[in-house]
């Protein structure tokens, strides 16, 4: 299997490609951007959130674009996201997988909202991930929106890292994603579990 070097370079090359073609701002997201905020922990595949201003015009037209950019030994599979305004995951996904098994499965979700492409634009390489990762407070905003038990994890973990400053932010953006009482409670079970464990180490 490839390294995510590898992959992000892979990535990098379709990136390039498709400028040729439109605008595209892209992060590395989901597992991956976890880990590279200091966060122990495993990922199958590699998730990136992606925006162009062609996707809102003609998106069949991007995702041609996309195949175009795309390795031949690479299948596409495009999955629509739901237009419910209540969907925790209403994306439109690019699923691309090689078909030698070489690389990971790679996910470029395309961002559907305002504070998303905030997001991406505000991401920096970080030391040792010469590729945009998105800031921990947007992180934490897509780990809440998703909801699942890894995702609760990677919340109460990466929020650990977090300056002042930052947590204002991300207090900001889940009260903009009505996912405040979410993370409120999250952070109080952490802390909860903290204070037992450290009742238990009383002699």
């Amino acid at each position: 299997m490839k390294s995510i070097e590898d992959t992000l370079r892979l990535v990098n090359n379709i990136v390039e490609k498709l400028r040729k073609f439109c605008s595209v701002d892209i992060a590395l997201a989901g597992g991956y951007a976890v880990i590279s905020h200091g966060v122990g922990r495993t990922t199958a595949d590699a998730d990136f959130f992606l925006y162009s201003n062609i996707i809102k015009e003609n998106s069949v037209k991007f995702f041609q674009f996309l195949k175009k950019a795309t390795p031949a030994n690479f299948k596409i599979k495009i999955i629509e996201g739901s237009t419910m305004h209540d969907d925790p995951f209403p994306y439109d996904i690019a699923f691309l997988t090689d078909k030698t098994g070489e690389y990971p499965r790679i996910d470029f979700i395309i961002a559907r909202y305002k504070w998303e492409l905030e997001g991406i634009k505000s991401s920096k390489s970080l030391e040792d991930i010469p590729f945009p990762v998105l800031p921990i407070p947007y992180l934490i905003a897509t780990k809440l929106k998703a909801g699942g038990p890894k995702d609760d994890f990677d919340v109460i973990e990466l929020y650990k890292f977090l300056s002042e400053k930052e947590k204002k932010k991300t207090a900001e953006l889940a009260a903009l994603i009505r996912r405040d009482r979410k993370l409120a409670a999250l952070l109080k079970r952490d802390k909860e579990r903290a204070e037992a464990e450290d009742q238990s180490q009383l002699i």
